[in-house]
């Protein structure tokens, strides 16, 4: 399963940014935290989710920054 950094998942939300589920990564720019089901930029898929609704669903994890 991928993983993010609570920062980098922080800053993700604060830009609405969504998660594609296909290519495992934040594509997309002004997507609502509990969208689904979006077109992906990057891939032209309807696999994109708000992060929030992505994390919940369980499509990523997010790990905490050791210092």
């Amino acid at each position: 399963m991928p993983t993010v950094t609570g920062f980098i998942y922080r800053d993700c939300c604060d830009d609405y940014m969504g998660w594609c589920t296909e290519c495992a990564e934040f594509t997309r720019h002004e997507t609502e935290p509990d969208a689904e089901h979006y077109e992906c930029p990057v891939c032209a898929n309807k696999s994109v989710f708000g992060a929030e609704q992505a994390l919940l669903l369980g499509y990523f994890d997010v790990v905490e920054e050791e210092d």
